[in-house]
């Protein structure tokens, strides 16, 4: 787990002008807080723990001597210059189920020979915190065109301390050929939907 050294915001300073200072705001809220703690990062630091985690990874924030275990749920960044602007995260407790997203990562796609079709990024769960996932990696090698991948066939979705949220029979990914368009698996209840509605 990657450790994430912080200390209690400066309220004299607006966001933008610690941003300025190489500074990332950031906030921590929980159940076992009795409030809301604003926080900061170096942008260093930050930098360091994006580079391998996102939004559903878990860090030990050391807070002056406190050493808290929390769930990064958000990385916020600014519209027009893709700037990091604010981190949230939420303490963590051993025995309190938590919502989390897991983010899919495709291992070997040079190795696939067509269209890959990834209408999913991210498949949403509960578990308790020592079954967090992170993210979830899809192996490429060996697939072919006219194969596809559903949430109910990952790994994940058949881990019993894990509750999946996602839809068991949508499409994480489907591969395609490169010159014909891409045609997804049906799932469950589409015909019905586009059938047309009797007056």
């Amino acid at each position: 787990m990657f450790t994430l050294n912080a200390e209690h915001r400066e309220p004299s300073l607006k966001p933008k002008q610690l941003r300025r200072k190489g500074i990332i705001p950031g906030v921590l809220y929980g159940k076992d807080l009795e409030q809301s703690l604003s926080i900061q990062f170096s942008q260093k630091d930050v930098d360091r723990f994006l580079r391998s985690n996102s939004a559903g990874s878990r860090a030990e924030l050391h807070i002056g001597d406190q050493k808290l275990t929390a769930l990064l749920r958000e990385v916020s960044y600014q519209t027009a210059t893709d700037q990091l602007e604010h981190l949230s995260f939420q303490t963590l407790q051993a025995g309190e189920v938590v919502t989390s997203a897991a983010r899919i990562v495709l291992l070997n796609r040079e190795k696939v020979m067509g269209v890959i079709h990834q209408p999913l990024s991210e498949i949403s769960y509960r578990a308790l915190p020592s079954h967090l996932v992170d993210k979830i990696e899809i192996d490429l090698d060996g697939m072919q065109v006219g194969d596809s991948v559903r949430v109910d066939g990952l790994d994940i979705a058949k881990n019993p301390d894990i509750e999946i949220l996602s839809p068991p029979d949508a499409v994480v990914l489907a591969i395609a050929d490169t010159h014909r368009p891409v045609d997804l698996p049906e799932t469950e209840g589409e015909d019905e939907a586009s059938e047309p509605q009797g007056e």
